[in-house]
C-alpha cells in the first residue's frame, strides 16, 4: 500500500511541475532515485502546497467579490444621493406653496432620505475596507504558499541527504532552512496585518447595522 501510495504521490508531482502550480528547488528526478517507501515521508508538506494554492484562489476570488460589492455600494450611495436632492427640492416648493401639509410630508420624506444616504455612505465605506482586508488576506495567503513551498523544498532535500541519494550534494539543507525561516517572517506579517484589518472590518460592519436597523 505505501509503494503505491509513494507512486502516486510521485506522480501527481511530475503532474502539479508540469502545470506549472508549484515552484520547484529540487529536481523531480533526484527524488526519483529515493526509495518508493520513503517518498510517504514528505506527503504532508507536499500536500501543504496543495492547501495553500487552494487557499491563495479563494482569497482571490474573495477580493473579486468584495470588488464587486464596492461598486454596487457605491451606486447604491448615488441613488440615495438623488432621491435626498428631489427630498430636498420637494421641501422648497412646498414652503413657496407654503402648503403645511405638503411641507410636512416633504420634510418626513427629507429626514427618511437623510437616514437612508447616512447608511448608504456607512455601507460604502464597509465594502471600501471589506477590499482593502481581502486584499491582505490574499497577500498573507500568498506567502502561505512560498512559506508551504520552502517547507517543501526543505523536506525534499532533507529526504535525499536521508536516502543518501548521490545528488543530495546539489542542495544546501541550512539554505533552505533559512529560507524556511524568512518566509515563515514573511507569513506572521501578512497574518497580522490580515488580523487587524479583520477586526476594524467587523467594526465598521456593526457601525453600519446600527445605522441599518430601524
Amino acid at each position: 500500500m505505501k509503494k503505491v501510495i509513494a507512486v502516486t504521490l510521485l506522480t501527481l508531482f511530475a503532474i502539479c511541475c508540469e502545470a506549472g502550480l508549484f515552484k520547484n528547488s529540487v529536481d523531480l528526478a533526484d527524488l526519483a532515485e529515493v526509495p518508493a517507501d520513503a517518498l510517504v515521508e514528505i506527503q504532508e508538506t507536499e500536500f501543504g502546497v496543495f492547501l495553500a494554492q487552494v487557499g491563495l484562489n479563494s482569497a482571490k476570488a474573495a477580493e473579486r467579490r468584495a470588488v464587486g460589492a464596492g461598486r454596487a455600494a457605491d451606486r447604491l450611495l448615488d441613488t440615495e444621493d438623488l432621491d435626498l436632492k428631489a427630498a430636498k427640492a420637494e421641501v422648497k416648493a412646498a414652503k413657496a406653496n407654503q402648503d403645511a401639509e405638503r411641507l410636512a410630508a416633504a420634510e418626513a420624506v427629507l429626514r427618511s432620505a437623510e437616514r437612508d444616504k447616512r447608511t448608504a455612505k456607512q455601507f460604502l465605506e464597509w465594502k471600501e475596507y471589506e477590499r482593502e482586508t481581502r486584499q491582505a488576506e490574499e497577500k498573507m495567503a500568498a506567502t502561505a504558499l512560498d512559506l508551504s513551498e520552502a517547507r517543501r523544498d526543505l523536506a525534499r532535500a532533507e529526504l535525499l541527504v536521508r536516502s543518501q541519494v548521490p545528488a543530495a550534494g546539489k542542495y544546501d539543507v541550512a539554505d533552505l532552512a533559512k529560507t524556511v525561516r524568512k518566509r515563515q517572517t514573511e507569513y506572521d506579517s501578512a497574518s497580522r496585518k490580515a488580523g487587524s484589518k479583520a477586526l476594524e472590518l467587523a467594526k465598521l460592519e456593526r457601525q453600519w447595522l446600527r445605522l441599518a436597523t430601524p
